[in-house]
């Protein structure tokens, strides 16, 4: 069944080493915070975890902090940042954001807070020029995603994080890299960043956990979730240690196996397009397709004069394929996705694309699968329009 399942960046399989860590860690039943063997052997086991999250990207173990996922850990940096604020505040980031942000923009921006909201290009790309002018007297925080989810646009942020301490040395720049980690090297020094968001179920770990890095956590003024002092004060509550092992035991695997997987994943990603091209129907690739500018397992495709939620909806229900739709099985343009229309790209084209991703369990036999039948479905969709 894996072989049909094209949506990765939606959500990961657990990989097979990644599930025997977590079936061993089921024994594991002292509280980490208690003193005596039982706990520590447990507590040894998360700070284990801790180092190997770390050593994906780059960071010291002392900087990571754990969370339920990429959400928890967005929200504890906007809402730890702005809330000791007294004075209005500014905060910048932009119109192609995961929800978990822009939702706790919406959040913020009800309570006083001023948001702005940075374009993109027509391949989704942020311009530096845009984020500069953006920067005001009062901007305490910037956050941008790193790789977009929808179209797997990559962000230029080691630039963008340096040129905006130019302007204002104070920001605090936090990432949004829960689809980046595990796919493109990254090194939160280089980066030059106060903080980075990641995910375990986005590169085959288990759900219901995730990591903050934070460089400073002074930084901090405030914890989101008070507690008995966890994670280094920032994040009360018993730890998720199941989770936390399953984790980190999945960095480890991401780290070893970042390039391999990296060049094994753009062959697959190529040989799709090269089977599409043969393919006589219109087909428009959305968002950047340079191999530095975009994940190397992420296609958004539009069929044009086919609807998304039908295509998707034939695939899976014939052929087992899964992807997923750029826009909701609605015609209202407020469901449409956020994404792709900052793009600029037209209601109709929004409508008619879906997003490809592939991953560790694809292979070339899985393309062949996918291609075949993507176009016997979209020429049995177009077969049905109306005469005109």
């Amino acid at each position: 069944m894996l072989g049909k399942y094209f949506d990765y960046n939606a959500t990961t399989p657990l990989r097979e080493e990644v599930a025997s860590i977590v079936c061993e860690g089921l024994t594991l039943f002292g509280n980490p915070s208690s003193t005596h063997t039982f706990g520590q052997i447990t507590r040894k086991k998360i700070e284990i975890a801790r180092e190997q999250v770390a050593n994906l990207i780059g960071a010291n173990s002392s900087e990571i902090v754990f969370t339920s996922g990429g959400t928890e850990s967005i929200n504890t940096v906007f809402k730890s940042i702005c809330v000791k604020n007294e004075q209005t505040i500014h905060i910048i980031t932009s119109q192609i954001e995961h929800s978990a942000t822009l939702e706790v923009c919406s959040y913020l921006a009800s309570q006083g807070i001023e948001v702005s909201y940075l374009p993109v290009d027509s391949n989704g790309i942020i311009s530096i020029d845009d984020l500069k002018q953006a920067i005001r007297h009062n901007t305490v925080l910037v956050s941008l995603m790193y790789a977009n989810n929808e179209t797997g646009t990559l962000q230029a942020i080691q630039s963008m994080a340096i040129e905006a301490r130019k302007i204002k040395k104070d920001i605090f720049f936090h990432v949004d890299a829960v689809q980046a980690v595990g796919k493109v090297p990254i090194n939160v020094k280089d980066l030059e960043i106060d903080a980075l968001s990641m995910s375990s179920h986005k590169l085959y770990g288990p759900k219901g956990i995730g990591a903050l890095y934070l460089k400073d956590q002074n930084h901090l003024p405030t914890q989101l979730i008070h507690g008995g002092g966890q994670e280094f004060g920032i994040r009360g509550g018993t730890e998720n240690v199941i989770g936390i092992i399953g984790f980190g035991e999945a960095c480890r695997i991401a780290e070893t196996d970042l390039f391999e997987e990296y060049n094994r994943t753009l062959k697959l990603k190529k040989y799709f397009l090269e089977k599409m091209n043969d393919f006589n129907e219109d087909f428009i690739i959305n968002g950047a397709i340079e191999d530095d500018k975009c994940l190397p397992n992420t296609i958004n495709i539009a069929f044009l004069n086919v609807r998304a939620e039908a295509l998707a909806a034939m695939l899976s229900e014939i052929y087992g394929i899964a992807v997923s739709i750029g826009a909701a099985c609605s015609s209202e343009k407020v469901k449409l996705s956020h994404v792709l229309l900052a793009l600029g790209l037209s209601e109709e084209r929004v409508k008619s694309s879906i997003r490809i991703s592939f991953g560790h369990y694809t292979d070339y036999e899985d393309i062949n699968y996918l291609v075949d039948n993507l176009i016997k479905t979209v020429k049995q969709l177009r077969s049905m329009l109306p005469v005109v």
